[in-house]
């Protein structure tokens, strides 16, 4: 997840925003295109991911907007002190908004995609539990729905 400069607005609808989350998603990685391939088209638990998506004054690399759920792929710059000590103030930040993020080693993703994958589930299944805690009891057959079982 990138910041933009200090002058941006905080609106994700900023023009500024735009233009910059557009110039991310073209320059994206290797690492970055093959995360996009797993979550592209609700193809992970059908979730629909967004790429370079702006919350101010942040860019996520990928964020399931109805999950709060942000997938950043970490690249080498993530190693270095400023790196870590910017992702924690980062992940601070997002998680006093209530958004749960989920870090990618860049390496992992194109060594073992299927970890990569499982990795992405386990964190949605996790995120709509901790979302959703009151699953309706699923239909059973022979139930009518009608409320005619007791009788």
């Amino acid at each position: 997840m990138r910041k933009r400069s200090r002058t941006a607005s905080h609106s994700s609808r900023d023009p500024d925003a735009i233009v910059f989350a557009r110039n991310q998603r073209v320059c994206a990685n290797e690492f970055a295109r093959a995360v996009w391939e797993i979550v592209r088209n609700r193809g992970c638990r059908n979730q629909k991911f967004r790429r370079e998506y702006p919350i101010p004054p942040y860019t996520a690399d990928f964020c399931c907007v109805a999950l709060k759920l942000i997938l950043e792929v970490d690249g080498e710059h993530h190693q270095t002190n400023e790196g870590r000590e910017h992702d924690k103030r980062r992940d601070r930040y997002l998680a006093e908004h209530g958004y749960t993020l989920l870090r990618i080693p860049g390496y992992q993703v194109t060594q073992d995609p299927a970890s990569v994958r499982c990795l992405i589930e386990r964190a949605i299944d996790e995120r709509i539990e901790h979302l959703d805690p009151l699953t309706p009891v699923p239909w059973q057959p022979g139930e009518r729905g009608d409320g005619s079982e007791g009788r």
